[in-house]
């Protein structure tokens, strides 16, 4: 017999004595912050596997980009048309530079791997955690880290 029967989706199950209170999807429990377990040898291979799969995507990006801004094919027209080669031409221009900086990422994540630092919190040592590293491999700050650096910029007015 299932012990949850009579529980739908949404549906809050019956705590006991010493239960946890129940948290948001993908928030950490603020008892369990500091025990973030180490990677296992198969999360790493994965996440250098995911690391080294968005590297090759963003090379081939990046040169396809900087050959569209090489090549605009640009031909005199009308005020109209200038503008909107200009306009695609900025975009373009920002997307590479996107493009760029998260390749300098990924391979300040990839050096981590080499040095035995990947997947530990730059501000804190801390582990950073596989969820969030699944998510976003080139993470340099574990979540609460990050939070932290945010509304720290945000009282100084930087967001």
């Amino acid at each position: 017999m299932d012990a949850r029967k009579g529980v739908g989706i949404g549906s809050i199950a019956p705590r006991g004595p010493g239960a946890r209170p129940a948290t948001r999807a993908g928030a950490l429990n603020p008892e369990s912050i500091d025990e973030e377990p180490e990677l296992t040898l198969e999360q790493r291979e994965e996440l250098r596997t995911l690391l080294e799969t968005r590297r090759a995507e963003l090379l081939a990006s990046i040169e396809t980009r900087q050959e569209q801004e090489r090549d605009t094919g640009r031909e005199v027209g009308d005020e109209m048309d200038e503008a909107n080669i200009e306009g695609a031409t900025a975009m373009a221009s920002r997307l590479l530079e996107r493009d760029v900086q998260l390749l300098s990422e990924i391979d300040r994540a990839l050096a981590k791997f080499s040095d035995g630092t990947y997947g530990s919190c730059e501000g804190t040592g801390e582990p950073i955690g596989f969820p969030r590293l699944r998510s976003r491999p080139w993470a340099r700050f574990s979540v609460e880290y990050q939070e932290q650096l945010e509304r720290e910029a945000r009282t100084r007015g930087g967001f």
